[in-house]
């Protein structure tokens, strides 16, 4: 690391938190202290939550500070990590909502770092915002249907993150949004990113230009295995079935560094299958 780059580090950790926001934080932490404490009895808004959820990754990116206080898993000490810069929760009539943010650190305000952030926190709010309305359009459909609205069972989101590999070469992690009513369904992003090039990672990057007929064999060949179990039940080719992925199939990288193939619930089998995942070893020389 040279001279440079260690006297820029050392101005943006020496960045302080502004009072009023030292303030905010102190006043929504405190809250949702009290809330957990009287889990039930305390209702917010979801503007509430996603203003706390805009406070907190605003301070994370001014105070390394308190981005070190929040952090939940360090991934490489001072080169990369995933830090939680958010965590609560927004209870209604309609809803009930538990958010855990992910931000990505990657020792500095690089241009990665920023684009997978504000696509989060985007894609995040957007989603939230959608399932707040269907929650209240099912609310509502159930009253207009006769029932009764003292009886309705609030709809539970659940947005959380997982990391699935950390070495020196590669971050992969998965943000997941969950709706649970009758039936829970799940929505999955996947962040694939090379450290040493500094940039996410594709299927192509790591298998070739010829990257989706080895994958598409090796699910199939998967998929003809599994079925051996009369328990495992596939859509059958041209009727649903697996044909081949997409450009932009979701993946991630286990801890071996193995790109695993993920299909979300019904889209290559019934739901009571769940999600479908599919190792795909990489070829030994790339």
């Amino acid at each position: 690391m040279n001279h440079s780059w260690q006297q820029a580090r050392q101005r943006y950790q020496e960045i302080e938190t502004p009072p009023e926001l030292d303030f905010a934080v102190a006043s929504a932490l405190r809250a949702g202290e009290k809330k957990r404490r009287q889990r039930r009895g305390v209702r917010r808004s979801l503007s509430a939550g996603l203003a706390a959820c805009a406070c907190f990754a605003l301070l994370v990116n001014t105070s390394p500070t308190f981005a070190h206080a929040v952090s939940q898993v360090p991934v490489l000490g001072d080169l990369a990590r995933v830090i939680t810069v958010a965590q609560y929760t927004v209870e209604d009539q309609d809803h009930l909502i538990d958010v855990r943010l992910p931000a990505l650190d990657l020792a500095g305000d690089t241009d990665l770092e920023q684009r997978i952030n504000t696509e989060i926190s985007t894609r995040i709010d957007q989603v939230l915002r959608e399932a707040e309305e269907r929650a209240r359009e099912t609310r509502q459909a159930f009253v207009d249907t006769g029932g009764d609205s003292a009886e309705f069972m609030p709809i539970v989101i659940s947005v959380d993150y997982e990391i699935k590999c950390q070495s020196e070469q590669f971050l992969s992690f998965v943000l997941t949004k969950t709706e649970t009513h009758a039936s829970a369904y799940t929505e999955y992003y996947s962040y694939n990113i090379d450290l040493q090039a500094g940039r996410e990672i594709t299927l192509r990057d790591l298998f070739g230009d010829h990257y989706k007929e080895h994958i598409n064999a090796a699910i199939a060949r998967e998929i003809e295995e599994r079925s051996q179990n009369p328990d495992n039940i596939y859509f059958i080719q041209g009727e649903g079935g697996f044909t081949s992925i997409a450009d932009d199939q979701r993946f991630y990288l286990d801890q071996d560094g193995t790109p695993v193939i993920v299909f979300e619930k019904y889209e290559i089998a019934p739901g009571f299958m769940g999600m479908q995942e599919f190792p795909i070893p990489l070829p030994e020389a790339r």
